[in-house]
């Protein structure tokens, strides 16, 4: 399994469990670190700094992927180009997973000229940043899978606040891609 945006590593043992092997990925070299720590005596985890929007340095092709609270982070127009990478690095019929948060109450939000929510967050020091945090509707995440995938399943679970998506990489043409 190729896992995107590790974070500091709380999925990845959980996934580990069960998976034959993992590519845990971020491109946090402290949060790649940390798993590495965390997980050094699981002999089926690897970790590695990736960009997720390049993968470039990811060797082989994997039979899954899986990614928690990443969607939302991703710019609206980086969408189709994160897939397609993502894609490129998995085999035909991959199974595909996303969870991801649904909308919460929040007043320190606005959009940006691409149509992105940005959201405030603050470090503890006090000082204040944006993030990208979209929330996108069962309808756009099918829209922008619907020539790349097969057996789309979404579920939304509102009293956890999150939505969860799984896929197959449909088996396309070298040319095909998201548009």
């Amino acid at each position: 399994m190729l896992e995107i945006a590790c974070g500091t590593g709380y999925w990845t043992t959980v996934i580990a469990e069960t998976a034959q092997s993992v590519l845990a990925t971020d491109v946090c070299p402290n949060f790649v670190l940390t798993v590495q720590q965390r997980l050094s005596g699981r002999s089926n985890v690897r970790c590695q700094i990736a960009n997720a929007y390049a993968l470039d340095d990811i060797e082989g092709k994997f039979n899954s992927a899986f990614a928690h609270w990443w969607w939302s982070h991703i710019p609206k127009s980086e969408i189709a180009r994160f897939l397609n990478t993502l894609h490129s690095k998995l085999l035909p019929n991959a199974f595909i997973m996303f969870i991801d948060q649904l909308a919460y109450p929040n007043e320190g939000r606005h959009i940006d000229d691409e149509g992105n929510m940005l959201e405030q967050r603050k470090t503890p020091d006090g000082r204040t940043f944006d993030i990208i945090k979209n929330f996108p509707t069962k309808q756009e995440i099918r829209s922008v899978l619907k020539d790349v995938a097969d057996n789309i399943e979404y579920i939304e679970n509102e009293s956890l606040g999150y939505w969860g998506l799984s896929y197959r990489v449909k088996m396309l043409s070298r040319h095909s891609a998201v548009c």
